[in-house]
């Protein structure tokens, strides 16, 4: 399968239904796909790599492959804080 080049593409690899939605966990789980109107991966593209991408620190595509790569090599849920954790070091810039 090619890479993704859009945070669409990452989300269509994984599927879940929010059963709690605004639930006490959420805040400390990241997800990779889109629930409803609700796109976390977008969130987190949006508030934390959107600036480094302006700033020409990394690429969009570098961006899209770190948030692919994390959804992959981390197991379900997926803990925020390890999610950004590893998001820096495939960046190598501070995320989160």
């Amino acid at each position: 399968m090619a890479k993704p080049t859009k945070i669409r593409e990452i989300n269509d690899k994984y599927s879940y239904t929010d059963e709690n939605p605004g639930g006490k966990r959420d805040a400390a789980l990241v997800s990779c796909a889109q629930c409803k109107d609700y796109n976390e991966l977008q969130n987190v593209y949006d508030e934390h790599l959107l600036a480094l991408v302006n700033d020409k620190k990394i690429t969009k595509q570098a961006a899209i492959d770190a948030l692919s790569e994390c959804c992959e090599e981390l197991t379900n849920p997926r803990n925020r804080v390890k999610f950004y954790v590893l998001l820096t070091k495939k960046l190598g810039h501070q995320v989160g």
